[in-house]
């Protein structure tokens, strides 16, 4: 293995960074699915609606504008002072605001984690599928799905357990992507699951360090669409290591606070 607890605190470090982002995930504001009807959206002017994979503003002082996102695919622009994103999830089309002086992103403080602990690094072995198959798993948002590629399996031992993971792949690497649940989730982790990345070894096992562990964004906003890990990727466990629950989240009510169980 090559991690260390001073690797560990570099990538807390870096998980920090994210969340500090002044154009990042806790400076969004709000998500809006749009319709074909205008509607006003909190943070940012003019009345926004959609038409087929068209994106459209109504604003009393420039006028109309659109944008395609059938073609420019998932974008972000600066308008009115504020960086708002437009994207495609399933078909609907949304427009999420992210403000620099948003309450949440001058709340955060730091990513809470639980301790270093090298017991939690793992070597797992791919049971490969005949085939690549795509695995589709659900999201936060009611309906809304993901779809993934699995080369099969990992199978390791934590804690005395014998544990397996469906992996997904990430294109230009080796290394696979987990989404997993364990006896933490929910209660001092965050419900809908954590990822952590298998790094593929020069011997064709994989090491999976879930000190490494990192949050969905969805951890510590309403306004994101994140996946959830698959139902045959809850552990039996308790990896009480990597990222733990945050102390807060923000809603549509503002930020509420989130209690360890």
């Amino acid at each position: 293995m090559t991690n260390s607890p001073q690797t560990w605190l570099d990538w807390k470090q870096s998980r920090n960074r994210v969340f500090s982002n002044p154009t990042g995930f806790l400076a969004i504001t709000n998500l809006v699915w749009l319709t074909s009807e205008p509607q006003e959206i909190d943070g940012i002017t003019g009345s926004w609606y959609s038409q087929g994979n068209s994106v459209h503003v109504i604003d009393s002082s420039s006028g109309e504008h659109s944008w395609d996102i059938g073609k420019l695919g998932d974008t972000s622009f600066q308008f009115d002072g504020i960086l708002v994103e437009l994207a495609n999830r399933s078909g609907s089309l949304i427009v999420r605001p992210r403000d620099p002086n948003s309450p949440m992103l001058k709340a955060f403080s730091g990513v809470k984690t639980f301790e270093y602990n090298p017991s939690f690094d793992v070597t797992a072995t791919l049971e490969a599928s005949a085939a690549p198959k795509e695995v589709v798993v659900g999201s936060v948002v009611e309906g809304l799905t993901h779809a993934y590629v699995s080369p099969g399996v990992l199978s390791f031992e934590v804690a005395g357990t014998s544990c397996s993971l469906t992996a997904f792949e990430q294109a230009g690497s080796k290394d696979l992507l987990i989404y997993f649940k364990d006896a933490t989730s929910g209660n001092s982790s965050y419900g809908t699951g954590r990822s952590v990345t298998a790094k593929h070894q020069p011997d064709g096992s994989y090491s999976i360090d879930f000190n490494f562990s990192s949050n969905f964004f969805c951890a510590y906003t309403d306004f994101a669409t994140c996946p959830i890990a698959p139902v045959e990727n809850h552990l039996p466990v308790a990896i009480a290591a990597g990222e733990s629950l945050p102390d807060a989240r923000i809603t549509l009510e503002g930020i509420k606070e989130q209690v360890a169980k």
